[in-house]
């Protein structure tokens, strides 16, 4: 019989070894896992003809995986990238490309689609909710531009996502009330005629340029407007070529 110090002693014996194969059993199954990933990898390859690269190959088995890590518009900077964003906005549809403006609860971006991806965008709509894998994002005139590829993909997720309005880095949306319509003027740039309006909503100064211009035709001054698609230059606040403006009749139009 053991007394109960000898069980103590054997107690404190056991725990070392037990420890060492709990750990060695979690290592053997990571490894187990990586060459399970591994042989996908070639397979996955095989699926594009050998056309992508190994580590490509392994973001879209990582990404059917759910093991992809998936950032908020506002963490992206370049490089490949995984997101979930809600479509906004289509900018451009054409036969061979589509361009979106996607959002999530940090801000706006453009997406640029192109090979198998443009077929799919037939049959999105404003208010779905995507995700992202492979895409590919860099730095662009109104903030950051990703663009999905060949080796890219997009798919329509069951997911709530809740952007907002206000002033941010890249592409934003304003409403507010019209409070100051000021007069056209007429500006010289690389010797070509220009025309710029500035406009006062709350107290945001925001500048349309040319056909934008006629955007403001419709309403009038004490007007509560909201303005989708305007960006900082500077300590400006411009529209761009995609800008929309619309009454505010809810607070709740995205």
């Amino acid at each position: 019989r053991l007394q109960d110090g000898d069980r103590e002693v054997r107690s404190s014996n056991l725990r070392g070894p037990i420890a060492f194969l709990i750990n060695k059993i979690g290592r053997l199954k990571n490894m187990a896992r990586f060459f399970f990933v591994e042989e996908e990898i070639e397979e996955e390859m095989r699926k594009f003809n050998n056309l992508i690269d190994k580590e490509t190959a392994k973001l879209l088995i990582l990404e059917k995986k759910h093991q992809i890590k998936r950032m908020k518009i506002k963490e992206i900077k370049s490089g490949s990238i995984a997101l979930y964003a809600k479509i906004m906005d289509f900018v451009e549809k054409q036969k061979d490309r589509a361009s979106l403006i996607i959002g999530d609860e940090t801000g706006y971006c453009i997406l640029k689609l192109w090979h198998h991806n443009v077929k799919i965008a037939n049959f999105l709509k404003i208010g779905d909710v995507i995700k992202v894998a492979n895409g590919w994002a860099k730095e662009s005139y109104y903030g950051i531009e990703i663009n999905v590829g060949k080796f890219g993909m997009i798919e329509k997720v069951n997911k709530d996502i809740c952007p907002e309005y206000g002033i941010k880095d890249g592409l934003f949306c304003l409403m507010g009330k019209l409070r100051k319509v000021f007069p056209t003027e007429i500006y010289f740039e690389n010797g070509k005629e220009k025309f710029v309006k500035k406009i006062l909503v709350d107290e945001n100064e925001i500048y349309f340029v040319d056909e934008k211009i006629r955007e403001m035709k419709k309403f009038c001054e004490g007007d509560k407007i909201v303005i989708f698609w305007l960006y900082k230059k500077g300590d400006k606040i411009y529209t761009t070529n995609f800008s929309r403006v619309k009454h505010l009749f809810s607070n709740h139009i995205l």
